[in-house]
């Protein structure tokens, strides 16, 4: 997908992913007894999976793990992207993209780069227009509530886990009602996040795939600031 047609759908994919794997990213780390449970919820095994997910995640500095990502128009597959993902506390992120073709999405905290190698393009628009407009970024300002951030928090019965004894859960997000329909997460019992699928209306859903996720490892704060070529090509593009 090229930095020139990179949609607010592609913006909000990679901030929507990102911000679920990245609870702690904010400043703040809530302790194990302060999490709140779901009221929402079907059950207290959900509830309880929630609040140890929420734990976890809050209690990470960094993350690298593996990603694909499948674009779907119904059941039709447009294209599927794969790389790895880097992420820093607090707010930043690294989606180094390998396949089909190098690209770069990077968030350092203040602003959002895409950056296409083949176009020497980079696209460029600030977190805080993005959170106003395009996503719920309370995510990734580590004040994740489930209870908060979604309504209708259920098992999934429309979605087979991709490895037994994962949980399935689907949740409507109170934000941004008319730009995501559902989102899905499917989670390990070691309460890693497997999988996200959400769906905007029209039926265009995103899909999201970790593997090798590594906690806490050790990353430079210079994989998460853009240093463009000479000669790139750097549009600052308005909300």
């Amino acid at each position: 997908m090229a930095a020139s047609n990179w949609s607010g759908r592609g913006w909000l994919s990679l901030l929507i992913a990102g911000a679920l794997l990245s609870a702690a990213l904010g400043s703040g780390v809530a302790s194990a007894g302060a999490l709140a449970a779901p009221q929402n919820t079907r059950d207290k095994d959900l509830a309880g999976l929630l609040r140890g997910m929420e734990s976890r995640y809050n209690r990470l500095k960094t993350i690298r793990l593996r990603f694909e990502q499948i674009y779907r128009q119904g059941r039709q597959v447009m294209r599927r992207e794969s790389g790895t993902l880097f992420l820093l506390k607090p707010g930043k992120m690294r989606w180094q993209y390998e396949e089909p073709e190098p690209k770069l999405f990077l968030a350092d905290g203040r602003n959002l780069t895409l950056y296409v190698p083949s176009e020497n393009r980079a696209t460029q628009m600030a977190m805080k227009e993005a959170d106003d407009l395009r996503t719920p970024f309370a995510f990734l300002l580590g004040r994740l509530r489930f209870d908060e951030e979604f309504e209708r928090l259920e098992p999934s019965s429309d979605f087979a886990p991709l490895e037994d004894g994962n949980t399935v859960i689907q949740a409507v997000p109170k934000r941004l009602p008319e730009r995501v329909a559902w989102i899905v997460f499917e989670v390990t019992p070691a309460l890693e996040i497997r999988r996200l699928i959400f769906e905007e209306p029209g039926g265009i859903q995103t899909e999201f795939r970790f593997a090798g996720e590594e906690a806490n490892p050790a990353l430079a704060l210079q994989l998460f600031y853009f240093q463009p070529l000479p000669g790139t090509e750097l549009i600052q593009q308005q909300p």
